[in-house]
């Protein structure tokens, strides 16, 4: 039964020596890297997207407008058939 035992150790052995790293584990350099490219930067210019008021009131009309009079709906025949 030795044999047996001393080929798996060995087996056991070697399938873990492929989880081995060479670089250290506990330095949270990847945290940080992560948690600085969420952060803006305080010397980025302040300029905010999207567009003046009179822009975004008359879009908000047009919006509204539109369920005011729905375009009328035309009956397309699929197969030419009448009806």
């Amino acid at each position: 039964m030795k044999p047996l035992t001393t080929i798996v150790a060995l087996s056991c052995l070697i399938v873990l020596g492929g989880c081995a790293t060479r670089t250290p584990s506990g330095t949270g350099s990847t945290v940080r890297a992560i948690m600085a490219s969420q952060i803006i930067a305080p010397e980025a210019a302040q300029t905010r997207p999207g567009s003046d008021a009179g822009t975004a009131i008359l879009a908000y009309k047009n919006y509204q407008g539109s369920f005011a009079a729905p375009a009328p709906q035309v009956e397309i025949s699929v197969f030419g058939g009448k009806k």
